[in-house]
This record gives structure tokens, C-alpha cells and sequence, in this order.
């Protein structure tokens, strides 16, 4: 039985496979209520409320994953991303955040990752953070998201350098375009979503709307089971390239 964290596994996605011991960090309990049904059906299931923000309380969550996986860890999924203000949005600013979140958390864990048999660092990404995107969709906003994500690709890869002596591999994947509940908001806009669809048309004349969480994550944890030295440091698609963006 393989052991994995996943950080912002508030919504309960991937953290489903009764084979896998998971620990599901959180932000809040108010919007946690499908992973705490689902954690109620399967014991594999451990829900630690915490803050990444705090240095302090992240090394208290690294103790308490510790005793729940038996002081190891094989696969650590960071999904946390924190949008700040209404305002902040669109300001490269909150990129910052996000970026140190990232760092402190995987550096807090680490250790545990290191004692992993695996030893797969996951950085959920999006390929929006993406130049060849950004360039053939031409969306100019959205950017405080997209330089966040950008960021954390260009960390992963910098951990994959530092970290490849121990054999501790690394990966930024984008799940694609995927109908969650924050996407669902964008398509009870009619304007909104066409204008979204259109962009990623420019790139992708393929596309015709959002995926299923369920295929979007069958296709992440097969990109994640294939993670080798290869592909370590790389940002790819859910579908394993850096071309099938949606």
C-alpha cells in the first residue's frame, strides 16, 4: 500500500483508491463536506486541517502524517492555490504567495518523502501557466494565476535538479480542463465559457467543453504512475505531453 498527501484535497478528487493510504490536507472544514463523507466510507482516509502560511503549523502536519504513514511517504500532490482578493486576482503579486506555499510546504515534507519508496513530488498545475499557451489562446488575463502556476513549474524542475541525488523525482501536471465546481461557475456563464472555449479552440480546435473529474483523474494518476528520472522536472498535460492541454 502506497502512502500519498495530497494538499487541497478539500473537494475529495483522487483521493478515492482504497489501495492507497491518504492523507488529505485541508484548509478549512467548511468546505470539506464530500472528502469527510468520503473519509467516513473508507478508513484509508486521514483529514488534516492545516495552514501551508505557516511554517509553524507545517511542521505540526508533517508529525501527524508521519504517524498516520509510518514516517515515510511515497507520493506527496500539492493542489492548494489561494486566489487572495477580488482585486488580487489579476495582479502577479498573489504569484508570490502561492510560490512560497509551495516551497515551505514540499520542505516540511520532505523528509518524508525521502524515506518513500517512490518518492514522486506532484505540483498541480495548469496550462495556463504555459507560454506556448498564454501565446496561442491569446488570454491576456487571468495572469495572477497563470504567473503562479508558472512558477511553481519552474520550482519543480529546480527540485528535480537538486533532489535527483537522492532519487526523489518531481513533476508539474495540468489535470486539463476539467468541470470542478469552481469551472462550473464559469459555465453558468453563457458568455463567460464561450469566450473560454474560444481561446482554447484558437490552440485546440478539438475542444468542445470540460472533461470529468473521473477521466481527468484516471489520466493524472497514469502520467503519475509513469513518472521516471526521464520526466522528472517536467510540466506536462494529463495527458502526458505538453501539447493536450484541455
Amino acid at each position: 500500500m502506497s502512502s500519498w498527501a495530497i494538499v487541497g484535497a478539500a473537494r475529495g478528487i483522487g483521493s478515492a483508491n482504497p489501495d492507497n493510504t491518504v492523507v488529505a490536507l485541508i484548509r478549512s472544514q467548511a468546505t470539506a463536506g464530500s472528502l469527510n463523507e468520503l473519509a467516513a466510507k473508507r478508513s484509508n482516509i486521514k483529514v488534516i486541517q492545516t495552514d501551508i502560511s505557516s511554517l509553524d503549523k507545517l511542521k505540526e502536519t508533517a508529525e501527524s502524517i508521519s504517524k498516520v504513514t509510518s514516517g515515510k511517504l511515497d507520493v506527496l500532490v500539492y493542489n492548494a492555490y489561494a486566489s487572495g482578493t477580488d482585486e488580487g486576482k489579476l495582479l502577479p503579486p498573489t504569484a508570490f504567495v502561492n510560490f512560497f506555499q509551495v516551497a515551505n510546504t514540499v520542505n516540511a515534507l520532505l523528509p518524508l518523502v525521502e524515506k518513500g519508496q517512490q518518492k514522486k513530488i506532484v505540483y498541480i498545475s495548469s496550462g495556463i501557466g504555459d507560454i506556448a499557451t498564454t501565446r496561442a489562446t491569446e488570454m491576456p488575463n487571468l495572469l495572477g494565476y497563470a504567473v503562479s502556476k508558472a512558477a511553481g513549474n519552474i520550482l519543480m524542475a529546480k527540485y528535480a535538479v537538486a533532489l535527483k541525488a537522492k532519487g526523489i523525482l518531481t513533476l508539474s501536471l495540468s489535470p486539463g480542463w476539467v468541470e470542478t465546481d469552481a469551472a462550473r461557475d464559469i459555465s453558468n456563464s453563457p458568455e463567460a465559457f464561450q469566450w473560454m472555449l474560444s481561446s482554447f479552440q484558437k490552440m485546440d480546435p478539438s475542444v468542445k467543453g470540460m472533461i470529468s473529474t473521473e477521466e481527468s483523474v484516471r489520466a493524472q494518476l497514469s502520467v503519475i504512475d509513469s513518472l521516471d528520472e526521464k520526466l522528472s522536472g517536467a510540466f506536462v498535460s494529463h495527458r502526458g505531453n505538453d501539447r493536450d492541454w484541455f
